[in-house]
């Protein structure tokens, strides 16, 4: 049984999973509220499930708040030290992706597709998904209203391609990555032998996306519980 977390969007959200089933799930959707909710949200989770049984914890890293995101993995951190089990991470927008490649009815995607979750001043962080769900460009960020040309720029779309009018999934109140889609995805890497990625910590400054996240993350998919942001804050220290 796997314990979930991810407070990489406005939704906080806890979710115990075995074996591909969510046994228990708890949300709450405050942007502001992350650290208030969380203990709360796993006390609750535990509650309705015997906890005792869990042998690992899976964090969403990100991209995400960085306050938000700090307090999801520094609690995942701390549990899995109190319960002497594993910590592993997930990019965010993966464990999104691997629920969408699937279908809300169980069909599988039938064209590769890009994920955008909120990425707040009117940006969007994203990251393109190959029909099984498997990140082959990202994760990025950048603004909303020029993702379509950033998109149509990338050597992948070909010259004149044009878009689907579903190839871009924002992930509104609907789509959002929660703790259930981490932990499915963090119980697949592990069962399937999937190692763990160098912890990323090269990042652009001062507010820009040079890929160089990106090409850290390329063909990894299990990663430290360390938060993952795409470039530095904007406000730096004197």
């Amino acid at each position: 049984m796997i314990l979930g977390i991810d407070t990489s969007s406005a939704l906080t959200s806890v979710a115990l999973v075995d074996a591909g089933r969510t046994l228990a799930y708890a949300e709450h959707d405050d942007a502001r509220q992350h650290g208030e909710v969380l203990a709360i949200l796993v006390e609750r989770v535990l509650g309705q499930v015997d906890g005792l049984g869990v042998r690992c914890i899976a964090c969403g890293v990100g991209p995400g708040p960085y306050t938000g995101l700090r307090v999801g993995v520094a609690t995942a951190t701390a549990l899995g030290l109190a319960w002497q089990v594993p910590v592993h991470g997930v990019c965010s927008l993966d464990a999104l992706a691997d629920r969408l490649a699937k279908g809300s009815r169980g069909e599988n995607a039938t064209s590769p597709f890009v994920v955008a979750s909120d990425a707040r001043r009117r940006e969007v962080y994203w990251a393109r998904y190959d029909l099984d769900g498997s990140r082959v460009a990202g994760p990025h960020v950048g603004r909303a209203d020029e993702l379509d040309l950033t998109l149509r720029q990338q050597p992948w779309m070909g010259e004149g391609a044009a878009l689907a009018a579903d190839a871009v999934n924002f992930t509104g109140d609907a789509d959002r990555p929660t703790a259930a889609d981490v932990a499915a995805l963090v119980e697949r890497l592990v069962a399937g032998g999937e190692p763990v990625g160098p912890q990323v910590g090269q990042l652009a400054t001062h507010g820009s996306d040079d890929g160089g996240t990106a090409t850290a993350l390329s063909g990894v998919r299990l990663l430290p519980p360390t938060p993952l942001y795409v470039r530095r804050p904007d406000a730096m220290a004197g």
